[in-house]
């Protein structure tokens, strides 16, 4: 989003933790390489941000978004429990219900009454409407990333948060959502942790979210992140913290930084998921590259996946939910339906067809025609040498390695239309040598698909 304790009262579904230490859901796979179910299947991360969603929804407007986003096969929603950046109204901003996250602007001290529901109203706190948002989206099959406090890029929210409070705030946190198996944690908030008390702040933080969690430091109980500021990630400054499962990186307005970074994160040890928490949102008015419109989301996000990655969207009108003016262009409830979100769900379609986790980057696959950073195309491969993915973002032939297929003699190739998932078959082709390959005509951006000669379709 970057621009230029008391325990509380059970929620309308038990959403305070009753007693029983809990545990996240998902958790980290047995390669490192992205999360698992507790079943151990695959977890695929399509994200949304919505970072106003528990300040700026009634519970039918929070409802119509979760709803729609589960519809269009979003899996992941990052939102703000409280969102300390002054320019969209700070710590002290009341929610719809003109209600308030702390007594006296403290973190330490929720602001909690007893009762849980809307009518009357005294009864119904910011941690009760807070309470209904996440059990309506783990009703919808959605799991929230969630930021206890959202500090921003000039780092307002620390002049709330700080590390004589964080530890309290965090196990409030814990305490409260520990039994919500569909919550993990994104620390941080557009926030590059530069020194040590901003450090000490998510320390302490991570360790009080632990403690409320499971009543000791364990952090094998949950599932945390930190979400820094535009052109930064997690990784340089908490990779080997004992409460970082997963990286996160952003590239605020600088699309072609995606595939670079998030390779980067993927190659470092010890090994963890990655991939791209926030980059230029569609339709935003404030970037350099813009407009942002469809073609430059689906960049934007497989860009993210074929470097190893997950991968979250924004769009400017959503976030926001219609209450940030400067760099509003249409009502939000209609942006729902963008043609970036539509894109969005091709390609979810698509993954969990292709079996993505278990294909890994191949940066060597392309022998020529790549492209310049900016429209760089970028292929995977499956690790049985069976198939190759690979995506050119703009109009241009590339030569691709066929002998990456090591599975048959002969492969087949297969277009795909990242706009509608249409296909058009483009023939078979020995695997000995290198082939040149040309988008379709009229495609602004495609996808290859080459599979062993023999291999069944996956569609």
């Amino acid at each position: 989003m970057q621009h230029s304790a008391r325990s509380g009262a059970t929620g309308p579904s038990g959403a305070r933790g009753s007693g029983a230490a809990g545990s996240a859901a998902l958790r980290v796979s047995a390669n490192g390489r992205h999360l698992v179910r507790p079943d151990g299947a695959p977890f695929f991360w399509l994200g949304d941000t919505a970072w106003l969603l528990f300040q700026m929804t009634t519970r039918e407007d929070a409802d119509l978004y979760l709803k729609t986003r589960a519809r269009q096969g979003f899996t992941v929603i990052q939102a703000a429990l409280v969102m300390g950046e002054e320019r969209v109204g700070g710590t002290l901003r009341p929610n719809v219900f003109g209600k308030l996250a702390f007594q006296g602007g403290d973190p330490a001290r929720p602001d909690v009454t007893p009762g849980a529901t809307p009518k009357p109203s005294t009864h119904y706190d910011y941690w009760d409407h807070a309470d209904y948002i996440v059990e309506r989206a783990g009703a919808h099959g959605l799991t929230l990333g969630l930021l206890p406090l959202f500090v921003g890029y000039r780092g307002d929210g620390y002049r709330y948060l700080t590390p004589d409070n964080a530890s309290d705030y965090g196990r409030f946190l814990g305490r409260r959502y520990r039994d919500k198996s569909h919550v993990f944690w994104i620390l941080g908030g557009d926030n590059t942790p530069d020194t040590e008390p901003k450090r000490a702040v998510w320390e302490r933080m991570a360790r009080g979210i632990a403690v409320g969690a499971s009543g000791s430091e364990d952090y094998g109980r949950t599932l945390m992140t930190y979400h820094i500021n535009g052109g930064a990630s997690s990784s340089q400054w908490f990779h080997t913290a004992p409460w970082l499962d997963f990286n996160m990186t952003q590239v605020w307005g600088s699309e072609k930084d995606i595939y670079p970074a998030v390779a980067r994160d993927y190659g470092l040890a010890p090994v963890k998921p990655c991939g791209l928490g926030e980059g230029s949102y569609e339709n935003g008015p404030q970037y350099p590259t813009r407009p942002i419109d469809a073609l430059k989301v689906r960049r934007q996000a497989y860009w993210s996946y074929l470097a190893g990655g997950y991968h979250t969207y924004g769009n400017t009108d959503t976030w926001n939910f219609g209450s940030y003016k400067p760099e509003a262009s249409q009502d939000w409830k209609a942006a729902l339906r963008s043609p970036g979100a539509a894109s969005l769900s091709v390609l979810a379609r698509l993954f969990r067809t292709l079996e993505w986790w278990k294909l890994s980057p191949e940066p060597t696959a392309i022998a020529g025609g790549a492209g310049s950073p900016g429209e760089l195309s970028v292929a995977m491969r499956s690790a049985e040498g069976d198939r190759m993915l690979a995506y050119l973002p703009a109009p241009s032939t590339i030569s691709l390695r066929l002998d990456r297929i090591t599975a048959s003699r002969a492969a087949r190739a297969t277009w795909i239309d990242p706009r509608t998932g249409a296909r058009s078959a483009v023939g078979a082709f020995p695997t000995a040598a290198p082939h040149a390959f040309t988008t379709p005509q009229g495609w602004p951006d495609a996808l290859l698909l080459v599979q062993a000669q023999g291999q069944r379709d996956r569609d």
